[in-house]
């Protein structure tokens, strides 16, 4: 068992269990041992090994079920939604996009993409664009990147053909778990490729999202830039 040593003793049993998570020796949807097993295993109280569950739980990472027990927790529909889906129309309530392919092609990391993903620029790179759709109009572009290295194998057939989110395709066929996302908004002029995929003038105004996502070792995995219609719809988040 790795070194609790360093920070709070909860932390450090969080430690763990994060790399073990991380490397899949406990995996999505699993029932992990009982909080009485994991305090023996790791020689704490069950106030401080209960700390670390809690706090993970907060995070998302895992999911306590009344009854069950505490689940790793899975990339769904409806995770997607509620935890990183922010568009939702100025009047009505959040709802699930229908999500189109554009392309799925080789690229190379430009400096802006070799920045947020923390690569060198001109590092080979996938680059994926699909429109979304919310009550059948185009509202939202997503300009995926991400390094080749880590997703070797990915194609487009398999990206398109995912039966359920992208995140939950890196989940299960990558072992790579999203736990995190860092945002940054901007007001930006539609360029002409955008304009006409969401049907707006060339020139008119748009929101941009550019969101990094974090794994359990808290890499950078995935650069998305989000091209948003905001005549009817806005940016929604909940703080908790």
């Amino acid at each position: 068992m790795n070194s609790l040593d360093g920070g709070p003793l909860y932390k450090g049993v969080q430690r763990v269990l994060m790399e073990q998570l991380a490397s899949g020796a406990l995996k999505p949807g699993q029932l992990i041992p009982s909080e009485r097993q994991l305090a023996t295993e790791f020689n704490v109280s069950i106030g401080t090994l209960r700390k670390a569950i809690d706090d993970l739980v907060e995070q998302r990472i895992l999911i306590r079920q009344q009854g069950k027990g505490t689940f790793v927790a899975t990339h769904d529909r409806e995770r997607l939604l509620f935890y990183f889906f922010h568009v939702v129309p100025q009047k009505g309530l959040k709802s699930y996009p229908f999500v189109e392919s554009v392309f799925f092609q080789k690229s190379v990391a430009s400096d802006d993409v070799a920045n947020r993903l923390g690569i060198a620029v001109g590092t080979p790179t996938f680059h994926v664009r699909n429109k979304l759709s919310l009550d059948g109009a185009p509202v939202l572009i997503d300009d995926i990147h991400l390094d080749q290295a880590r997703w070797p194998g990915l194609t487009p057939v398999q990206f398109k053909e995912r039966p359920n989110t992208i995140y939950n395709l890196y989940q299960d066929a990558f072992g790579i778990t999203v736990v995190r996302t860092e945002e940054r908004l901007r007001a930006e002029v539609v360029d002409p490729e955008h304009a006409k995929l969401l049907k707006l003038r060339a020139g008119m105004p748009v929101l941009t999202i550019r969101r990094t996502a974090f794994d359990m070792r808290n890499q950078r995995v995935e650069l998305r830039i989000s091209t948003v219609n905001t005549e009817k719809h806005e940016y929604f988040a909940e703080l908790l």
